[in-house]
């Protein structure tokens, strides 16, 4: 396997598509990403998104590993387009520890017993944020360098920050709360689950919250 003595984060990015009317009055392609991160005893898999085996497989090869590596698997929320391909993920690797949202938790179906996470609590290197809002349990979390993994908290697109979708969200009050908390940490660099990475994310986060959410 890679060599662990740096970080390593590797992206598994897929196609999505929305039917017209789920989202909006119009079909919508994005993409949905979920994360390879390395720690000194093997690495940590963040979402599971449905019919992913095939990238994460793929992802593991580029970085020199494989499925025996996969030590936890982490789920930032319940919606399916992150949890989807959980069960093919546990197959082939039996020997992870899989952790949700405590919230989150009795949404999703797992063929292994979920382990809860709330604020503060640790999944090796990585810290937990409760981040509520999108889902009742979802959750960010903080690598050792300070990187970000938001999940749906906050996406990209055209190099600016949109926030999640209101007819998937489920209470947009903390959700807003959620992005405030994210905002506060400054952060040099965040990995969202649907679009890719921005200059200036901490910039970008302060100019969506001034910004004026749909509906209001």
């Amino acid at each position: 396997m890679m060599d662990n003595a740096e970080m390593l984060v590797e992206a598994v990015v897929q196609e999505l598509r929305i039917p017209a009317g789920m989202a909006g009055p119009d079909e919508i392609t994005m993409d949905v990403r979920c994360f390879l991160v390395s720690h000194p005893a093997g690495l940590v898999l963040v979402d599971t998104g449905p019919g992913s085996v095939e990238a994460i497989e793929a992802a593991l090869g580029r970085i020199g590993a494989g499925w025996g590596e996969v030590t936890d698997v982490v789920l930032t929320h319940w919606h399916p387009d992150h949890v989807g391909g959980l069960a093919e993920v546990v197959a082939r690797s039996p020997q992870a520890v899989v952790w949700a949202g405590a919230a989150d938790c009795q949404q999703i179906s797992s063929p292994v017993p979920l382990r809860p996470l709330a604020e503060g609590g640790t999944v090796r290197d990585l810290r937990v944020l409760a981040t509520p809002g999108h889902t009742p349990g979802h959750i960010c979390l903080v690598l050792e360098d300070g990187t970000l993994i938001v999940g749906d908290a906050a996406a990209s697109s055209a190099g600016a920050l949109m926030r999640p979708p209101e007819a998937f969200t489920a209470d947009t009050g903390q959700a807003e709360e959620s992005l405030r908390k994210l905002s506060r940490l400054e952060p040099a660099r965040v990995l969202f689950s649907h679009g890719p990475e921005v200059p200036d994310p901490a910039g970008a986060l302060r100019r969506l919250l001034e910004s004026t959410p749909e509906g209001s």
